[in-house]
């Protein structure tokens, strides 16, 4: 096990003042101190203390941060964004500071701009989400002279220093056994999949998809929100297809439950969701939305940055993957 220098000290019968001239090899040391405090580091170890060093060096430790709009305080985002200034907080000894850039949900030329944009700035580490296929491999690079940590969506990617995630296929897969439950005879299901260009969409869709993995009983439609002029007519094709249940493997669900409350339409399928946002819980409580299934945004972020603490400043190993738990509400627990 490392020594720190106060260990050595102690081991050395000398000064810590001794130790730390003889380590950084600057100073007057005996040839007798010398040998014998090497004698000890060569033996046990030197572990230097990072809170000291940080401390002396007074630099702060920029976590550059790229995100989609973070929108109102209740958004999805938001959340994630709030675990990561949590964590700063949690860690202000070391000088941990976040800077944040943002881009538009919907545009691939936005992503990719702002994240040009942020690899000009003096960052130490990356956090983003990589959920813009295939211009997140266009980007990869600018970055490549710091650590960088995925949220929310893993990536077929071996670069990243960690990734800190739901597992999207096991969320579909449980969604669907929940589906299975709430309608066991269901005869047509539809997932709904509002952003076509995102990677773990598509593999909660498959997840849920191979669960029944049985066309001929359950007929699985999935809908992409471009195809529909308005978000009224995206829920009308929906509705019109007359559905027994409906998947929708993002924070959107509460739009399809709004919706049949406004029209006064009786909801005759079952509705499973994904994000506790303030929308989706309401409607959750009132029995519009049947189940939703919480990714913990808040830890997401929290934990993102914890380990760029523990990598970056304290030299502490990590895991390559930080798999979120797959928690699961109906209006009886929420």
């Amino acid at each position: 096990m490392s020594l720190t220098i106060n260990e050595i000290a102690q081991k050395a019968g000398v000064s810590i003042g001794t130790v730390d001239r003889v380590i950084h090899n600057r100073g007057r040391v005996s040839k007798e101190s010398i040998e014998k405090i090497q004698a000890i580091i060569n033996e046990y170890g030197y572990q230097p203390n990072p809170i000291a060093r940080q401390l002396k060096t007074k630099k702060d430790f920029v976590i550059g941060v790229l995100l989609p709009d973070l929108g109102t305080e209740q958004s999805y985002w938001k959340s994630v964004f709030e675990g990561m200034k949590k964590a700063a907080e949690e860690f202000k000894l070391f000088s941990i500071k976040i800077k944040l850039t943002e881009y538009k949900r919907h545009s691939s030329k936005a992503f990719v701009e702002k994240a040009k944009e942020l690899s000009k700035e003096k960052i130490d580490a990356l956090i983003t989400a990589p959920i813009v296929a295939p211009e997140i491999f266009e980007i990869l690079p600018l970055f490549s002279n710091v650590p960088y940590v995925f949220v929310d969506s893993p990536l077929d990617h071996d670069k990243q220093l960690t990734t800190v995630a739901q597992d999207p296929y096991q969320g579909g897969y449980c969604a669907g056994r929940i589906m299975d439950l709430l309608v066991p005879n269901a005869k047509k299901i539809i997932t709904v999949q509002m952003y076509d260009k995102a990677p773990n969409l598509h593999e909660r869709s498959r997840g849920f998809a191979e669960y029944f993995n049985n066309p001929k009983v359950v007929k699985n439609i999935t809908y992409t929100a471009k195809e529909y002029g308005t978000q009224k007519k995206f829920i009308e094709a929906i509705l019109k297809a007359k559905p027994d249940g409906i998947f929708v493997t993002n924070e959107g669900s509460s739009e399809i439950a709004d919706y049949c409350k406004a029209k006064k339409i009786t909801k005759s399928f079952a509705l499973i969701g994904y994000d506790l946002m303030e929308k989706n819980v309401k409607s959750l409580k009132e029995g519009n939305i049947d189940c939703l299934i919480s990714q913990s945004p808040q830890d997401q972020g929290y934990l993102a940055v914890k380990k760029l603490y523990q990598h970056c400043l304290i030299n502490e190993k990590i895991e390559r993957e930080i798999f979120i738990p797959i928690n699961i509400f109906f209006k009886e627990n929420i």
